[in-house]
């Protein structure tokens, strides 16, 4: 909150939730707390990523509301707005990597700090890309492709190829050796390989898939030889790729969103002149996670195939997948009314590695209904409510309806804090609560997240207070956050 002016943004749908190609609009409301000259109000939209990679940010699209004028003291603006939503990229809740779209509003003072507030807003799967209309093709090259050199370019990276290599010809003069038992030992594996199998065919009908769907999967060879197996199996794999830093300080976090094996043929024995062929269809989970290539984010589909082979390298082949949602490949606005969880075994990796699981994509409901005449609860009471909330889906609105049907009950809560900070971003209506402190954290004995919004009659104690310390009072509850899964609390006044 500026002190010359508050800022709210209020969407025309109270979960914030659109479809691509669908209109979003709303107002944005100015307050004017003092005396200033105006340059103009301006609106921008744009998407961004967050979490451990390098941020990569959309096109900045600028909207403007209002030109240049004075405000005065008291005055209250309603400005609206309105845009078509963007197609892609779509929000993307992920372990390392998380794609949103927000809606900032400026308000240009000259010689001062400028009053600004942004808000989130959800784009799903709506309407197909234009890119993406002649169906799996062309999806294949949008969503996969990476940026090429120009002809200068290329001309340029030729010259400096040669002069390195004219500069590493004596060291060059060193490393043959090297180079050529490299080579060697590629040739001999190649061949021990291809003396077993020889050529094997690893087929599939198309590359680009869509989540719930059937993927036929072929794996073709006749061996030159008889010789053992360990089984023919392939490997179903989802992963999460951010690269933070660059250069020698660059670290790329990896996380394994699924990871799936199944086995065309057990172990056994192959025989000479007897062709192998393994049919599967590979059915692929419901999911959210669209196949993204930026370049520090990477959310990555592939299925793998390979022949096991005992005392001998393993014949393997990996093709890329990309994942995209069904309204891309059939051309309805939707498929479902909303999204669906994974049904994934996550799997925890070494190192930096962890599990995933995907979170809600709906946000929170902007006004705030503030009510102290409801029923007090103790501390059980607000444990049922929490359990109730985790036994609900998480995805449409079963959470969101359990939050507002609790909505101005108080309850005696005891909290560990994990944050407190100065309150910026409250958007209700009652102003006391603009002035005091949010507070973040958990419910004691539970790991159901909250945020809760006070006033600024014990600020000194909460100023206290450090992560890890326990909170006790009494709450009202006021909405669900269906985009941070968590309750959003008010302190009882």
């Amino acid at each position: 909150m500026s002190e010359k002016c508050t800022i709210r943004i209020r969407f025309d749908r109270p979960d914030r939730t659109y479809r691509g190609g669908e209109t979003i609009s709303g107002e944005v409301i100015i307050s004017v707390n003092s005396d200033v000259r105006c340059n103009g109000i301006t609106l921008t939209r744009y998407w961004k990523t967050h979490g451990r990679g390098n941020t990569a940010t959309g096109e900045k699209v600028k909207i403007p509301l209002s030109e240049a004028g004075p405000l005065q003291t008291g005055e209250e603006l309603t400005l609206p707005f309105s845009f078509e939503a963007e197609r892609t990229p779509l929000t993307y809740r992920g372990h390392y990597i998380n794609v949103d779209h927000y809606v900032h509003v400026n308000v240009n003072v000259p010689w001062a700090i400028d009053p600004k507030h942004e808000e989130e807003y959800i784009l799903l799967p709506g309407e197909c890309p234009p890119e993406y209309s002649n169906g799996r093709g062309d999806i294949m090259l949008a969503v996969g492709q990476t940026a090429g050199l120009s002809s200068t370019g290329k001309t340029a990276l030729i010259i400096f190829v040669g002069l390195f290599a004219l500069l590493m010809l004596p060291i060059a003069f060193f490393l043959s050796p090297l180079i050529l038992i490299g080579g060697i030992i590629y040739w001999i594996r190649r061949n021990m390989i291809a003396a077993r199998v020889g050529e094997v065919e690893f087929t599939l009908p198309h590359q680009v898939v869509t989540n719930e769907e059937s993927l036929p999967v072929q794996v073709k060879f006749t061996p030159r030889r008889s010789f053992l197996i360990n089984g023919v199996t392939l490997r179903l794999m989802a992963t999460e790729s951010a690269t933070s830093g660059s250069g020698t300080n660059a670290t790329t976090h990896r996380h394994t969103l699924l990871d799936e094996q199944h086995t065309l043929h057990p172990a056994g024995q192959m025989f000479p002149g007897e062709p192998f062929i393994g049919d599967y269809q590979l059915n692929l989970p419901k999911t959210q996670a669209w196949s993204l290539r930026l370049p520090s984010n990477v959310v990555e589909w592939s299925v793998e195939a390979r022949i096991d082979i005992p005392r001998c390298p393993d014949w393997s082949m990996k093709t890329v997948l990309t994942m995209v949602p069904a309204e891309f490949l059939s051309g309805t606005e939707s498929v479902s009314a909303s999204p669906s969880p994974a049904t994934w075994a996550d799997t925890e990796s070494t190192d930096i590695e962890h599990t995933s699981v995907q979170e809600n994509f709906r946000s929170p409901v902007p006004d705030s209904r503030v009510g102290n005449d409801g029923s007090t609860d103790d501390l059980a009471s607000i444990i049922a409510l929490v359990n109730q909330i985790e036994s609900a889906g998480r995805f449409g609105n079963e959470r969101s309806e359990i939050a507002a049907a609790t909505a101005g009950h108080v309850y005696d809560v005891r909290l560990v804090i994990d944050r407190v900070a100065t309150t910026f971003g409250y958007s209700g209506t009652d102003e006391r609560f603009r002035q005091g402190k949010t507070v973040t954290g958990t419910v004691e004995g539970t790991d159901q997240l909250v945020q809760l919004f006070t006033t600024s009659e014990h600020e000194a104690e909460l100023n206290r207070l450090k992560r890890g310390d326990v909170w006790y009072g009494r709450v009202v509850i006021d909405s669900w956050d269906s985009l941070y899964n968590r309750l959003i609390m008010l302190e009882s006044t």
